[in-house]
């Protein structure tokens, strides 16, 4: 420890020790003549007034303390008639006090369910109702409709695919043959300018060269041919296809469009993203309903209760039976009983110590410096006891 921290407790013991003398003082009312000319007329009339005026203070606050000593004085004489009543009769008031704790449970553990819908949601579920059932039906119904349709979609643009790349195939296929027989027709050329330069230039005799050159050709040329005309026999039943598949999926669409837009509808008059989370909001709502519905029988029941254990208590002459309504615990639970009664005590005995602390400014020390003044100052008697008595007219109980 260091000697700062000597010097900090004893500022501390100082300050603590003037605070607790400043309070004293605070409550001490002294009275002195100090530095007054009672001889002055104003100085005179104003110190018997401010003497007066603490009476009347004083004396307002009395009024406001007896009241609440008594009422305090009569919660412990209910205890005490409360403790003292017959066994059977105290069995009664302990069972209709413990139904009332019970029925505040109730409604306490409704308060505090954290899955509760709120007033708006569950107005506009009780407004819709009697068609929620129909309604998440009619959506599942719609939802399985929309999975079919999605497939068969799919499907169809799947077959699509498949014909469009047929279709190409079969385009390059043509697109070839084509060009296959512009190769044989060159080849076939050659092959010709070829047999003239040999006939021409060694005198041979390509008869039978042309005729076999040419025969290649003429089967070529059929044989290309053919295929050609098969391959577009084909790409046309192929675009045919093609045709159907869109009409079809054109008559698949407007049935997934309807659809779509019926989920939409049902979810947003719901206000659900499906079906699932329709079926999820009923349920809470039934839920709610009997929540609610017990609700409103336990706050019946409540009521009920409290009547009955007013009731109860005023049979047995107790004062005030209304104040047990927010301690019923305590008609139940002795160690309750025995916290209140004590708070009671407490409560009462600062009541009497602020009632004697007022009790001496109006019958003590102001009343006393009123009647010393009037014995010192015999010639100012009159105005003063006249003082006094409009003081009385105006504060009559003071």
């Amino acid at each position: 420890m260091g000697l700062f921290d000597l010097f900090r407790k004893k500022d501390t013991y100082r300050e603590e020790r003037f605070q607790q003398n400043e309070l004293e003082n605070w409550n001490d009312i002294v009275y002195t003549r100090k530095n007054i000319d009672m001889d002055d007329p104003a100085q005179r009339r104003e110190y018997v007034e401010n003497c007066l005026q603490q009476m009347a203070e004083a004396s307002r606050e009395m009024d406001s303390l007896q009241f609440e000593y008594r009422v305090v004085t009569s919660h412990l004489r209910d205890i005490e008639e409360i403790d003292n009543l017959p066994p059977e009769n105290r069995s009664e008031v302990t069972q209709c006090a413990q139904r009332l704790i019970d029925s505040e449970e109730q409604q306490k553990h409704f308060n505090k369910r954290k899955n509760r819908m709120n007033d708006q949601e569950f107005e506009k579920m009780e407004r819709l109702q009697s068609t929620i059932k129909k309604g998440i039906e009619s959506l599942q119904s719609a939802e399985d409709h929309q999975k079919k349709v999605k497939n068969d979609l799919r499907r169809l643009d799947s077959e699509r695919q498949a014909y469009d790349f047929r279709r190409a195939e079969i385009e390059i296929s043509i697109d070839n043959m084509q060009k296959l027989m512009i190769v044989v027709a060159v080849v076939l050329g050659v092959i010709t300018v070829a047999l003239a330069v040999l006939s021409l230039a060694f005198k041979l005799d390509v008869t039978y060269g042309y005729m076999i050159a040419i025969t290649i050709a003429a089967l070529s040329f059929l044989l290309l041919n053919q295929k050609i005309h098969e391959a577009r026999r084909e790409k046309k039943r192929v675009l045919n296809s093609i045709a159907r598949i869109i009409q079809l999926q054109n008559t698949v669409k407007i049935r997934y469009v309807n659809n779509k837009n019926l989920i939409d509808y049902e979810c947003l008059k719901y206000g659900v993203n499906n079906s699932r989370e329709l079926e999820l909001l009923y349920n809470r709502y039934q839920m709610e309903k009997n929540e609610r519905e017990r609700y409103a029988i336990a706050s019946k029941q409540f009521d009920t209760n409290q009547k009955a254990l007013v009731f109860t208590l005023r049979k047995y002459r107790i004062k005030d039976p209304e104040i047990w309504l927010h301690q019923a615990e305590a008609l139940v639970n002795h160690n309750e009983e025995v916290e209140i009664r004590h708070e009671l005590v407490s409560q009462r005995q600062q009541l009497r110590k602020q009632m004697d602390y007022n009790r001496d400014v109006v019958a003590g020390n102001a009343k006393n410096e009123i009647e010393e003044l009037v014995r010192q100052y015999p010639v100012y008697r009159q105005e003063i006891l006249e003082m006094v008595d409009r003081f009385e007219q105006r504060y009559p109980g003071a």
